[in-house]
């Protein structure tokens, strides 16, 4: 990506298979049409903006002075940073850090591994889409924990949630 370093970044780390570039369209599809080349599978992500990547320079000072305008707090249980992937620091409750975020990768793959470090094996995504439940799978060793989504469309969301396997809760195996 040397070539394309002013247009493209490396936008997510979302599993030992999955990175997310950003940036230019046209850097982008000829990055792709050499990683397919390569025989490397691309997919092309629908996003109304190319966060994490250059083209978010020019509104950086602007949203810096709207991020100052925030009352943060450190949070009240442990957190995962995305810019890190690891246990969020006070750095988090802080404006520069806001900042920083909308240019660094989100380190995914790495917050998921920290997960697994500290024990957790119960999997919660809140959400409108079960989106990231598929992604966290891969980060970790296969049949490891339990992953529960809250909401899954098209079932209404209220089924959803009393639908989650409290039950299992209690006493879960990995199997």
């Amino acid at each position: 990506m040397t070539p394309y370093n002013s247009q493209v970044n490396i936008a997510a780390i979302n599993g030992p298979e999955s990175v997310v570039i950003s940036g230019l369209s046209e850097a982008i599809q000829e990055i792709c049409s050499r990683l397919t080349e390569m025989g490397i599978k691309t997919k092309p992500l629908q996003v109304s903006h190319a966060f994490h990547s250059p083209l978010m320079e020019p509104m950086l000072a602007e949203f810096e002075l709207a991020a100052k305008e925030v009352t943060y707090n450190q949070p009240g249980i442990p957190l995962i940073s995305n810019v890190t992937g690891q246990l969020a620091t006070q750095e988090i409750a802080t404006p520069e850090y806001w900042v920083n975020h909308i240019r660094q990768p989100v380190r995914f793959s790495d917050g998921m591994q920290t997960l697994d470090q500290q024990g957790y094996k119960l999997f919660l995504e809140i959400g409108a889409k079960p989106i990231l439940l598929g992604m966290g799978r891969q980060c970790l060793p296969e049949k490891q924990g339990i992953w529960l989504p809250s909401l899954r469309p098209p079932q209404e969301d209220w089924q959803q949630i009393i639908s989650i396997p409290l039950l299992s809760l209690s006493g879960f195996s990995y199997d």
